[in-house]
């Protein structure tokens, strides 16, 4: 190096070159190979050497960053290139990282090119990269809370698109895995005294979970606790926290657990628990979202039970409880239109109390309603399961048999009838007595209910006509 550098201040004043080091000034002589490091080289046991920028003081380059670095210097000592401007981390030896901006560029150059005189800058940019990897970080943290919230508003508005509770529980059992992912799940309804599993997603065979009830409240039961203190509760190791925890009997064991509180306006309805196969398959923050989609879900599951309750008020009959005529016409439809899909026969039957007028003038309404009610119950206990039974209006009932021919409803109508006519109330003293009307076809497309009631009518009034207390054909 020349022993000038600018003007008439000598590279022999120490005091200056110092000063140049300590703001992060950095010289190379290409000529005479001197150096003077800036001063977060100071310190490092390898300096830069103008011969061998490949060596040396990049062993303390972070290794991602080495070859860039490596390559840029060759290609000024070589005059390739003249300005150096890059960002690199370095490693120092005891083991601190940092962040390093480097700029500088080539003062003096021979007739080739090549640098005789290099001056750049060093600085420590780790406070400024620490700021804006916080800032990333914050800015990811953000976006995955807004992503949840979007995710959450959407499961919400899914699971209360549905009225209908099976649905309902499907859908939250369903939907509740894109926010917290789990293995097994089961909602349970609390009925009384007891959590009946309403919905399982993940087992081998839900139907088989599906069967499963709890006794509530159960001393030691988290699922309890949940429900007691309203809050979502989390265990990373079930056989330790949990000790009544039912394992399935087929699949893998559960040993994670949360169980999430369904309660709306103060009011229990039961309880989401989901199941992991390992400890720790739940996170805190899993317990946090657990709060917030579980208060979603209890609304949703709130309106589609009140809905249900409403609907089975509409449909049942208020003083048998039975279906009433309302019921009849909208499930005999269906039950019509699935006759005439398969082409089997349907069997309508209509029913109506004998002489009840007089049974009402002798002993007075309060007890032609019990006798009512006791009709309704013996129809009940001698129909299948599939058969559609409604108060009609009166003393008149009805009931649609599918899949049925005629034979086999003249039997059950005499099942009944015969149960009716052996049957003595209390309040009377006496049995009462019903003659039927049966009609039973194959129904053919356009075919409509009214009709089929209209023939089965036909057959009520020649049994009436005919001594009443019998079954007659329409």
């Amino acid at each position: 190096m020349s022993d000038k550098l600018f003007g008439n201040v000598s590279i022999q004043d120490k005091k200056i070159l110092k000063a140049l080091s300590d703001i992060g000034i950095y010289i190379s002589n290409y000529v005479t190979g001197e150096t003077l490091s800036s001063i977060i080289w100071d310190k490092m046991p390898d300096k830069f050497d103008i011969n061998q920028p490949e060596k040396g003081f990049l062993q303390y380059i972070h290794p991602d960053d080495r070859d860039k670095i490596r390559k840029k210097l060759i290609e000024i000592s070589e005059g390739k290139d003249s300005v150096l401007h890059e960002i690199y981390r370095i490693e120092k030896p005891d083991g601190e990282s940092r962040w390093i901006h480097s700029y500088g560029k080539t003062v003096f150059s021979d007739t080739e090119g090549k640098p005789i005189l290099f001056i750049g800058s060093d600085s420590d940019i780790s406070d400024l990269k620490e700021t804006e990897e916080n800032l990333r970080q914050s800015i990811k943290k953000e976006q995955e809370r807004f992503n949840e919230v979007e995710t959450i508003r959407q499961i919400s508005s899914i699971i209360s698109s549905s009225l209908d509770v099976e649905e309902t529980v499907d859908r939250i059992l369903q939907e509740t895995s894109r926010i917290i992912p789990y293995r097994t799940g089961t909602v349970q309804l609390l009925r009384g005294n007891t959590l009946k599993v309403s919905g399982a997603a993940g087992f081998p065979d839900n139907s088989d979970i599906c069967s499963l009830t709890f006794p509530y409240p159960q001393e030691g039961s988290l699922s309890t606790k949940a429900l007691e203190e309203q809050k979502p509760i989390r265990s990373s190791d079930i056989e330790k926290d949990f000790p009544s925890f039912i394992q399935p009997a087929n699949g893998e064991k559960i040993q994670s657990w949360i169980g999430i509180p369904l309660i709306s306006h103060g009011e229990i309805l039961g309880l989401l628990a989901l199941d992991g196969y390992d400890k720790n398959a739940f996170t805190r923050h899993h317990l946090e979202l657990a709060g917030t989609i579980g208060n979603h879900i209890s609304i949703a599951l709130e309106n589609a039970m009140l809905h249900e309750k409403a609907f089975k008020m509409a449909m049942k009959d208020a003083l048998t409880g039975i279906g009433n005529r309302h019921r009849f016409q909208m499930e005999g439809r269906i039950l019509l239109e699935a006759a005439i899909r398969s082409k089997r026969e349907l069997a309508v039957i209509i029913l109506d109390i004998d002489h009840f007028k007089i049974v009402n003038d002798r002993f007075g309404h309060p007890v032609g309603d019990r006798i009512l009610r006791r009709v309704a119950d013996i129809c009940s206990r001698e129909i299948r399961s599939i058969d559609l039974l409604a108060r009609y209006g009166g003393e008149e009932f009805v009931l649609i048999m599918p899949d049925t021919e005629y034979s086999d409803a003249l039997k059950a109508a005499e099942r009944v009838r015969t149960r009716l006519e052996t049957t003595v109330h209390p309040e009377t003293g006496e049995s009462i007595t019903a003659s039927f009307g049966i009609h039973c076809c194959i129904p053919a497309p356009g075919e409509r209910i009214s009709r089929l009631l209209t023939r089965a009518d036909k057959g009520l009034y020649e049994a009436k006509r005919s001594g009443r207390n019998r079954c007659c054909r329409g």
